[in-house]
Parts: C-alpha cells; structure tokens; sequence
C-alpha cells in the first residue's frame, strides 16, 4: 500500500472545500441566508472565502516539488 502524499491531502482539502458548502446551505432554519454586510453567509462562503482557501491549497499541497539541485563537484 502507498504512503498519503500530500497531493493526496490537498485533494481531500478541496472536497472538504466543496462539502462545506453543501453542509452550509443544508443548515436548519436557513442559517446560511443570514445576512452579513448585504449578502448572504453562503455566498460569502462561495464566493470569498472557499475559492481563496482552494487556491491556498493548490499552491501548498497541489504544486510539483521544485526540482533537485544537480550534485555538487
């Protein structure tokens, strides 16, 4: 069995991202369309503050290794 890499984590960051959102909007007494500076918490959550935390996330855990640096002679 292979070892969790961390792009592993970071996907599993961005589905937890986008589970969020569901759980947000399935809140009883719509909870999510509370209003906060004339817009609603979901859409605060949609459009602010989970792509900001995905791009976050992509460039921590979804970025390639930066290359080795050649041996020293």
């Amino acid at each position: 069995m292979r070892p969790v890499t961390t792009r592993t984590t970071g996907v599993v960051l961005l589905a937890l991202l986008l589970a969020g959102f569901l759980l947000l909007g399935a809140l009883p007494n719509q909870m999510a369309g509370v209003r906060v500076g004339g817009l609603s918490l979901l859409w605060w959550y949609g459009g602010i503050l989970a792509p900001v935390l995905a791009v976050l996330v992509a460039i921590r855990w979804l970025a390639p290794p930066p290359p080795a640096s050649p041996p020293r002679e």
